[in-house]
């Protein structure tokens, strides 16, 4: 293997060349402990040229000399530890000592968790203080105190937060950087702050990745010590750690003046900082410790984390009160207006940036960020965790801000098979939100945004780009999301009730999912297509009940279907017939081909709830087809302007409760983050690579040519 040469984003210009000898030397012979100069001209380079070592030659010196190894992870950490200790600004020569060392660990501890299941390398040398297994210490190793693990941890927070290091003054130190959330004030921005600060996150971030190399099994049951040790520090840390990356994150504004292709002349160091703290974050925030956890029933193996299990699974009680997670905690406690303003802003400046790039008269001449699944995820967190929050933004902000740019990445996510997770991500946020009644009202605002996709033209609101967007994904999206129909249909279901109009071509596409899902060969053929066909129906029935004044586009739509109604009726009638059967190939049945029978058709026919649609088809149909009829009436517009005018008050059954069903978190979707979570951050950190892909366990690594 070789390492390609990568020049840091942060500084740019030319750096030093590798000291190739230096690490030879650590493979091929066992180096004293107390060699200061050799262990110091590690840390007397420029900090860049870590980006160029390559695993393969901290393989070969963990092979062949493993406390060489364990010794300059020893001095490493020291001389963090001794940085982080210090007091008053450091000089330029410590600073570039502290930036060496943390960008030298980012590079071996990932090397490090490669084998830890056989090797024991980290649990030895970082968490017991001893040297590797296999090797004796000598007089200078022996007896020395230094399990490196917390060391390293505490240093690395504190490193966050030195003064002339990463911080300007007193106010960054003790409320945040910029000063926290509400009042960041990031004009004053230093470079070199920027640069420490990138490198210690990810360092930190780093730290955490032990992750990445267990199996999902392996996760549930044993704890991450990293992780367990960032996420219960002291509360007044915690919310440090939280108004620092939050203040930081949702200040970035990538466009800045709006000068185009001016990313392309100069570069951002900010803009790392940006993304490996909210990589951060959304890690610190995802992590439950298993030995803490609620018990979970059953002792069945997971191979891996299906959508199916993350729809379906036995809901686990939200946890009241303190979580165990010192993080999330300081993320719940959130409760300041001016916070979450600042927070909706952010999300909206920074969520909106990918279709606005892509959508610029000057090619490419917008900078665009690329941690947009990361900001989904920590959105998600939040409406999750802090339900003020959710409240806030729905009743003060425009959550149509939000709406646009993920039905914008699900429209385009759909062509791309790398993006499935992406696609999921804003299903479960559109999810949640469709239970919230404000976010429903909400979607009448009318939509008048230019996105840069292929979407036929209407004129409508955010609810018929919501329905037009959903009907794509469910007809031409790849086959893997047939396990998020489900939540595709709940959504359309739960903001219906709340439409005041709906533009034909969001009313046809919801007709069309009708006959897809009605059709009684298909219908037969499929077992969840019953569930998908009574939210279809409940979509019709909560606008025939609740809107039918401002919707007769949909009106039409139901009273075209009248043959798809007249199957339904029948088969509630008459149940499952001998010719409904599909025939049995000459062969037998193929495994697991699902086959109904009378009793599974008769289970969910005689409960289907038609009574509102059929009785718009017997009222409205004979009225419609005389008036066709009579006035020799082929164009729609006419048609629609005669359905303005009737009437269906008194001929309704009684009106039904509005149902909506709510997202609850289980077992299941909280794997399904973390495995999702980590698979960003894996894809995320490959320039230069951080994570060898031959021995991630957490989730399984497809290739797709082009």
């Amino acid at each position: 293997r070789t390492a390609s040469r990568v020049e840091s984003p942060s500084m740019g210009g030319e750096v030093s060349k590798l000291p190739t000898g230096s690490f030879s030397r650590l493979c091929t012979e066992n180096v004293p402990a107390n060699e200061a100069a050799f262990w110091g001209s590690l840390m007397a380079v420029d900090y860049k040229v870590y980006a160029e070592l390559s695993a393969e030659q901290i393989r070969k010196a963990l092979a062949a000399h493993p406390r060489n190894v364990a010794n300059l992870c020893r001095h490493l950490i020291a001389t963090l530890e001794n940085g982080a200790q210090a007091t008053g600004p450091p000089s330029a020569i410590e600073c570039g000592k502290l930036l060496c060392c943390a960008s030298l660990l980012s590079r071996v501890l990932p090397v490090l968790y490669e084998d830890e299941q056989t090797t024991k390398f980290v649990e030895t040398v970082f968490w017991q203080g001893k040297m590797p297994p296999g090797t004796e210490a000598t007089p200078q190793e022996d007896g020395a105190d230094f399990p490196l693990s917390t060391k390293l941890m505490d240093a690395s927070i504190n490193l966050l937060f030195r003064q002339g290091f990463s911080v300007a003054g007193e106010k960054e130190r003790t409320a945040g950087w910029y000063g926290g959330m509400a009042g960041a004030n990031s004009a004053n921005k230093n470079r070199q702050h920027d640069v420490a600060r990138n490198e210690m996150l990810k360092l930190i971030l780093i730290s955490c990745s032990q992750t990445l190399f267990v199996t999902p099994d392996q996760y549930k049951q044993a704890s991450n010590k990293w992780l367990v040790y960032y996420t219960t520090r002291p509360k007044e840390q915690a919310t440090l750690l939280v108004q620092s990356l939050c203040a930081v994150i949702f200040s970035y504004d990538p466009v800045g003046v709006g000068v185009p292709y001016a990313s392309q002349l100069m570069s951002d160091p900010r803009e790392g900082v940006v993304d490996l703290g909210v990589q951060t974050l959304i890690t610190w925030l995802d992590y439950v410790d298993p030995s803490k956890a609620a018990p979970k029933a059953g002792g069945a193996e997971t191979k891996g984390i299906s959508t199916e299990q993350v729809l379906e699974s036995a809901v686990i009680p939200a946890p009241s009160g303190e979580t165990g997670n010192a993080v999330r905690d300081a993320l719940r406690e959130l409760s300041s207006e001016e916070d979450f303003d600042f927070l909706f802003v952010g999300f909206c400046r920074l969520l909106n940036n990918p279709h606005q790039a892509n959508n610029t008269l000057l090619p490419s001449s917008m900078k665009q960020i690329s941690c947009f699944q990361e900001l989904l995820i920590l959105f998600w967190k939040l409406i999750d965790d802090n339900k003020d929050f959710l409240s806030y933004i729905l009743r003060a902000g425009d959550i149509n801000e939000l709406v646009v740019p993920m039905l914008y990445f699900m429209y385009e996510g759909r062509k791309d098979p790398s993006k499935l997770g992406l696609i999921h991500i804003c299903t479960f946020i559109l999810l949640l939100l469709s239970g919230e009644r404000n976010f429903c009202v909400n979607l009448n605002a009318a939509f008048t945004k230019k996105l840069p996709v292929d979407l036929p033209p209407f004129t409508g609101n955010h609810a018929d780009l919501l329905y037009i967007v959903i009907h794509k994904l469910m007809t031409d999206g790849p086959q893997k999301l047939d396990t998020l129909y489900d939540c595709f249909m709940t959504t359309m279901s739960n903001v219906s009730p709340y439409i005041k109009t709906f533009c034909m071509p969001a009313a046809l596409r919801a007709g069309n999912l009708f006959e897809m899902f009605g059709n009684k060969k298909r219908l037969l053929a499929h077992e969840q297509y019953p569930r998908y066909l009574v939210f279809c129906l409940e979509v019709f029935n909560n606008i025939i009940q609740y809107q039918y004044e401002g919707n007769p586009h949909f009106i039409y739509q139901i009273l075209r279907r009248k043959k798809v109604f007249a199957d339904l009726q029948e088969l509630m009638e008459s149940g499952l017939s001998a010719e409904d059967q599909p025939a049995t190939p000459p062969g037998g049945d193929e495994e697991g081909k699902f086959r109904p029978t009378a009793e599974w058709v008769k289970s969910w026919a005689s409960t289907l709830p038609l009574q509102p649609c059929l009785r718009i088809m017997q009222h409205l149909l004979p009225q419609l087809e005389q008036f066709c009829t009579t006035g020799n009436v082929n164009d729609e517009t006419i048609v629609i302007d005669f359905l303005k005018t009737t009437t269906m008050v008194g001929l309704l059954p009684v009106p039904h409760p509005i149902l909506i069903r709510k997202y609850q978190q289980n077992e299941f979707t909280s794997l399904w983050f973390t495995t999702y979570i980590w698979g960003v951050i894996y894809l995320r950190n490959q320039a230069p690579a951080y994570f060898d892909a031959a021995f991630i366990r957490l989730f399984t690594i497809s290739y797709i040519d082009g």
